[in-house]
């Protein structure tokens, strides 16, 4: 996997003793950021500058932190949720609701290395 356990929980800021569900949580994610950029970064990478996968690269931060974000947003739904969170704001009441079925508005930041595919 790209990321680990460890980097996962720091992250999310959930502690838990058995990480089995976490590890879930981050393949899921991983396998969803592999779908969308049409291969695995773990093994390869679009150079976007020649189009051509490498197997040499380094892992941009942007393609861990997405895998991050939807892992997270994965466990958060895992709770009795339906995919569905909140935020509320202060005194004044107001409350925002937000989608975390989709995970569009972060695989759109790394779109530079996804392979189109016609």
């Amino acid at each position: 996997m790209i990321i680990n356990v460890e980097t996962f929980k720091k992250y999310s800021n959930v502690f838990i003793e058995d990480t089995e569900l976490q590890e879930y949580y981050l393949q899921a994610a991983q396998d969803i950021v592999s779908s969308y950029l049409g291969y695995n970064p773990e093994f390869e990478l679009l150079n976007y500058k020649t189009g051509e996968l490498e197997d040499d690269f380094e892992m941009p931060e942007i393609i861990k932190l997405t895998i991050l974000r939807i892992a997270s947003l994965l466990q958060t739904e895992s709770d009795s949720n339906i995919g569905v969170t909140s935020k509320s704001f202060g005194d004044s009441g107001n409350r925002t609701f937000v989608n975390t079925v989709s995970f569009d508005k972060y695989l759109i930041q790394i779109s530079q290395y996804r392979v189109i595919r016609i």
